[in-house]
């Protein structure tokens, strides 16, 4: 329950911008840290790219060390063209680890590729809406990210 009110207290402070202003984080060992020592969300979770290959869309993230992303956050939405859907994402396996606050849950480390499709006879997306949510091993959990991207068609 501690990590949960952690979560919460320091997701507020980044949308607020306190927690920069006080220049500490709290530690999961409970030592103070400064803000230096945690990456920004984009680099923490750097989304690399959304790209067409036939009619997969994938979607991938390399993941700094120290870092991870919770499998249950992960979303997409087709943005366009206009009526543009998409089918559930295929994701892989991630690594099985008991959370504090989320229970069994899965996490992923390091790269991460998801390959989506659309339902037969749709046009192919070529924006999307991606969110997602991570935390950092020193026990700070990032607010959810929302990212609009457009698809690089690599079937031209």
């Amino acid at each position: 329950m501690k990590t949960a009110a952690l979560c919460l207290a320091m997701g507020a402070a980044l949308l607020s911008g306190t927690a920069a202003a006080d220049g500490f984080w709290p530690k999961k060992d409970g030592v103070a840290g400064s803000t230096h020592d945690l990456l920004k969300a984009d680099q923490a979770f750097q989304l690399v790219a959304a790209e067409r290959e036939g009619n997969t869309l994938k979607v991938s993230w390399e993941i700094a060390p120290g870092y991870y992303l919770y499998r249950k956050r992960i979303a997409f939405q087709a943005l366009a063209p206009e009526g543009a859907r998409l089918d559930a994402p295929e994701l892989p396996r991630g690594e099985p680890i008991e959370d504090e606050h989320e229970g069994k849950t899965e996490i992923y480390r390091g790269s991460l590729k998801a390959d989506l499709r659309w339902p037969r006879g749709a046009a192919a997306p070529q924006r999307l809406r991606v969110s997602y949510q991570g935390c950092a091993e020193a026990g700070v959990c990032y607010p959810p990210q929302t990212r609009t991207i457009d698809v690089i068609d690599l079937t031209h």
